[in-house]
């Protein structure tokens, strides 16, 4: 929990921590290990009022619900196609929240075209993006967790996610300060940044209506690596596109892609069998 003590404790940062740990695909069992040596220091140091409150206590709740079946599996993908499917349906039934919906499209988009961790999404401000002159974009990233030395990293957006940023920009009114905020009932945005929690959810809402099932906040980073693997980008280009400091997890992620290019299936499919 090195991270988590660094900063001040809450109900809902350590939910904020809970889900991350979740989206970098921790098991259950490992997480709720988490919650429980948070309770045993508590009662060791005689702390009146526990940090895991309500907010924790559901998140916990639902990362056992939705790994149940996982165990130490993969998280399921939302790949390019899933996310214009998703966008679709949603910016049809968007007409009671016209405001979220925009909101999540232009998430969604953002989060599948630079690789985005869910921690990294909800840091975007909008003075992180910059247009192009055809029409794409440029998103900065100040730092992540693999950003020791806090350099930032440049990452491409493309025409279609520009499009979506700049109707979320103009349906909520917003030109500074936090791009992705919280949204109120009756559709009224906030000038609350959109909590790590509240993104996975929305991500999980708005794939589980598109028919995408175990969704979770890591889903768009997975699917659009094992879409530039089943494009036939190399292991090497697709760390440095998701930012990894190791090789391990993006292999782990495309290698159904990944054997489905290699030499077994280029062979079968020139032989025709």
């Amino acid at each position: 929990m090195p991270r988590l003590a660094r900063r001040n404790a809450s109900d809902e940062l350590l939910a904020n921590y809970l889900s991350e740990r979740h989206a970098a695909g921790v098991p259950p069992a490992t997480i709720a290990q988490v919650v429980q040596a948070i309770r045993f220091l508590e009662k060791l140091h005689g702390v009146a009022v526990s940090v895991v409150g309500p907010v924790a206590d559901r998140t916990l709740a639902g990362i056992r619900r939705e790994g149940r079946d996982r165990g130490r599996g993969q998280v399921a993908a939302i790949r390019w196609a899933d996310v214009q499917a998703i966008c679709r349906l949603t910016e049809t039934e968007a007409s009671e929240s016209p405001v979220a919906a925009a909101r999540d499209c232009a998430l969604m988009r953002v989060m599948s075209d630079g690789l985005l961790r869910i921690s990294e999404a909800v840091a975007v401000d909008c003075t992180h993006i910059s247009a192009e002159p055809d029409g794409t974009g440029l998103l900065l990233i100040p730092n992540s967790k693999t950003d020791q030395t806090g350099q930032g990293a440049m990452v491409f957006l493309s025409k279609t996610t520009m499009d979506a940023v700049d109707a979320y920009h103009q349906l909520a009114g917003i030109e500074s300060r936090p791009l992705f905020r919280r949204i109120r009932r009756g559709d009224h945005i906030t000038e609350d940044r959109m909590s790590a929690h509240g993104a996975r959810l929305a991500i999980q809402a708005r794939a589980a209506a598109a028919g995408i099932e175990g969704a979770s906040g890591h889903s768009l980073r997975v699917g659009a690596a094992q879409d530039l693997t089943a494009a036939g980008y190399g292991l090497a280009e697709l760390q440095n596109a998701g930012r990894w400091q190791s090789p391990d997890m993006p292999g782990r992620y495309s290698r159904g892609q990944a054997a489905g290019l290699g030499a077994v299936a280029r062979l079968r499919e020139s032989t025709g069998d």
